[in-house]
């Protein structure tokens, strides 16, 4: 697979890489200095990519299966980092929402690549979705939030003693950018 045809791909499967960065992992994997990527170089390409050393971490700590995470390890895993009150049949769902790998799949376990997609996913989110709603007008242009959230631009001195002015708003919108 080339350089081109790789980022190709990335761009079909919905991954935005920097093409910089995409190179230089290319020429990193490209072990046999072919300008191609053959199979095992493009498993390298895809961990040194989807590489984050968090769910490493994480993965490691409860990946307790064979080295893979069964569904009971998936269970402890939502209970005690994702706070979630679910039972096991929830983690079993998850398995065969997220897991690639159809022999996992079948033990009812998770692999580091289907970990990596649920984290990826609204489902493997910490953010509560009740809180992902905007609540306020967006319509506005941008520098009226900006001003009006900033709490210290209408300072002209100190932040705690400082006297306070008009005209620090103006010097910092005059400002050139």
């Amino acid at each position: 697979m080339s350089l081109k045809e790789l980022k190709h791909f990335l761009r079909q499967i919905n991954v935005e890489v920097d093409d910089t960065y995409a190179e230089e992992l290319f020429r990193k994997c490209d072990k046999s200095n072919s300008g191609a990527l053959e199979g095992p170089e493009i498993k390298h390409y895809y961990d040194l990519l989807t590489h984050r050393e968090e769910i490493d971490v994480i993965y490691k700590k409860y990946a307790q299966t064979d080295g893979h995470m069964s569904s009971r390890d998936l269970l402890s895993f939502l209970h005690t980092e994702q706070r979630e009150s679910v039972a096991l049949g929830s983690a079993v769902r998850l398995i065969n929402m997220y897991e690639m790998d159809e022999t996992a799949k079948q033990r009812e376990c998770m692999t580091k690549d289907g970990f990596l997609m649920y984290m990826h996913q609204q489902e493997g989110s910490i953010l509560n979705p009740a809180h992902s709603k905007v609540h306020q007008d967006m319509r506005q242009p941008l520098n009226h939030y900006y001003i009006s959230s900033s709490h210290n631009t209408y300072l002209t001195a100190d932040q705690l003693k400082g006297p306070s002015s008009t005209e620090a708003y103006i010097r910092w919108v005059r400002r050139p950018p």
